[in-house]
This record gives structure tokens, sequence and C-alpha cells, in this order.
């Protein structure tokens, strides 16, 4: 374990991801905490209801919480994508295999290195978003709440991963990460049109297609159960009317439930079984 973790940390460090990604973060973090504290600035200043304040939060921390995750994906896919593939096509793969080791153990190797440097960068920026909404806006936020909501965060960062590396068995090092992109933008485009077009419940087959979409790509649907133990959990949502149809295309009307988060569990069991599978059948001479 401690050979991929240090190959995948030399791999961030000679392809500049390290130093870009954090460049990039800081700069995320500084702009949204200083976001926050105009907030709570404009807050105290009063002439502001209870309702006002619960609803800007709420819209803080749910949009601070998707751009966290958006970046952690696109993070993801540009470290995996190449993971195999990359290797295969420079040569480096053989001379790798040459060595007395398995091919699903490389894969699943490769995956653990990187897996634990992205759950690492996951939780700085889930903490970075979620503690200075709770300090400086007063948002309500319980340990168990906040844990089982970091837990959902970090999963999304396992299940991406896993769709990235099949990918990285089968498809060249710029179709895979066109791929993922696409694919994590069609969940994320479904989740959105379900809130939006369904909002009245009129138009069941839209749920249908997101519910569908879900099956294969999880990543919108935990993270809305991710942003609905943050937010109702808090029982922040209590202190706003009709908070389903407020927030539009952010409100929480499909709420994932805990069979389906078990699906997932399998959902990126079965990814990196096939993963394994396909790299072992697959020629690289």
């Amino acid at each position: 374990m401690t050979m991929w973790l240090t190959y995948a940390g030399k791999e961030w460090v000679r392809k500049k991801i390290w130093a870009v990604a954090m460049a990039l973060t800081l700069l995320f973090i500084g702009l949204y905490n200083y976001g926050i504290a105009e907030l709570a600035a404009y807050n105290a200043s009063g002439g502001v209801t209870a309702a006002e304040r619960a609803m800007s939060s709420i819209v803080v921390l749910y949009l601070g919480l998707l751009f966290a995750q958006m970046i952690t994906a696109f993070l993801v896919f540009f470290s995996t994508m190449g993971a195999i593939s990359g290797e295969i096509e420079s040569g480096l793969m053989l001379a790798v295999l040459a060595r007395p080791i398995s091919r699903p153990s490389l894969l699943l190797g490769k995956y653990a290195g990187m897996a634990v440097w992205m759950l690492a960068y996951g939780g700085v920026l889930f903490w970075s978003i979620v503690l200075p909404v709770h300090m400086r806006l007063g948002v309500p936020l319980s340990a168990s709440t906040a844990l089982f909501s970091f837990l959902l965060f970090e999963w999304v960062i396992l299940l991406l991963m896993a769709l990235s590396m099949l990918g990285s068995v089968y498809l060249p090092l710029l179709g895979n990460g066109v791929a993922c992109a696409m694919l994590y933008g069609l969940a994320m485009f479904s989740g959105f049109s379900a809130n939006v077009l369904n909002m009245d419940g009129s138009r069941p087959s839209v749920g249908y297609a997101d519910l569908i979409v879900s099956l294969f790509i999880p990543s919108s649907a935990v993270f809305r159960r991710m942003a609905y133990e943050l937010i109702g959990g808090g029982q922040l949502l209590n202190a706003v009317s009709s908070p389903g149809s407020s927030l539009g295309p952010f409100s929480m009307s499909y709420v994932p439930s805990n069979a389906y988060l078990a699906f997932t569990v399998v959902n990126g069991v079965v990814l990196l079984l096939w993963a394994c599978r396909a790299f072992q059948r697959k020629n690289i001479a």
C-alpha cells in the first residue's frame, strides 16, 4: 500500500497536478469565505427575516458543496483518466508488468494509492465549505449529521474513481476523460431537470429518467442525499416555507433512500471487478 501511495503522490507532483489543484482550490476557498463574510455582515445589519437568513444560508451551503464536488470530480478524472491506457500508450505498462505482480493487483493498487490522496483532498475541501457556513452563518450542524454527510461526499469520490479506472481500461487517455466528464454532467443535468420539470409532480416520467441515469451514474443522487442530511438533518429547512419548491433546481425533491446507498456500494464494487477482469484480458503488446 505504501508503494502505491508513494507512486500516486509522485505522479501528482510530476504532472503538476498537485500545484495547480492547490492553487485553484485556495482561490476557490478564499472567494467562498469572502462571500460568507459579506453575507454574514449583511445579515447582521438588520432588516433580514429569519426565513430569509435561513434561505440564503441553504443556498450558500448547497452551492458551495456543489462546486466543491465538481472540482473534486474533475480532479479525479484528470488524475485517473490515463491510469491504465496512458501507460499502455507510452509503453511503460510493459515494463511494470515485467515484475511479479498480477494485473488486478496493479489496477487495485493504483486505485487505492490515488484514492488516499483524493480522499484527503476531498476532506479538506468539504470541511473548508461546511465549517465556515456553520460558524459564520449559524447553520445548525450536529456531529453525527456532519460525519455522515462527509462520508457520502467521500464516497462519491470513490465511485467516480472506479468509473474512471474502468474507462481507462477500454478508452484512450483523452477519450476516457471526455467520456467520464460527460457522464458526470449527464447525471447532474438529469437531477436538475427532474427538480425543475417535475417540481409539482405532474411529469413523473422525468423522475423515472433521472432514476435510470442514477442507477448507472449515482454521483448526483448521492450528492442530493448528502445535501439533505446537512440541510434537512440540521432542520434548517423547517425555517422556510415550501423548501422543496423554493430552491428550484437545487431542491431536495428526490432524496435517495438507504437502500439506494447500499446499491451504490454494489455499483462501485462491480465497476472495480469489471475493470480488473477487462484489464486481465486486455492485450497490451
